[in-house]
């Protein structure tokens, strides 16, 4: 499952699924929409932030969804 499937799964905003990270900024949403590949700019996040992914889905989204769907996006598979 990808993040995004997940995201509207639980019928929550890319700034509450920012918060529920743990994303301190100013605008969380960014953040999480760059790991989501929504944004123009697409993100891998890093591996405390894959960790905090995977225990908040309950393994839902795997670092094997995360990414293959990278993958996706960069044309690699």
């Amino acid at each position: 499952m990808t993040l995004k499937e997940w995201k509207e799964e639980q019928g929550i905003s890319y700034y509450t699924l920012g918060q529920m990270l743990g994303i301190k900024s100013i605008n969380p949403a960014t953040n999480v929409q760059r790991y989501a590949l929504v944004s123009k700019e697409k993100r891998f996040p890093k591996p405390e932030m894959v960790l905090r992914i995977i225990k908040l889905t309950k393994g839902k989204v795997s670092i094997q969804d995360l990414y293959e769907e990278y993958w996706k996006t960069k044309g690699i598979k």
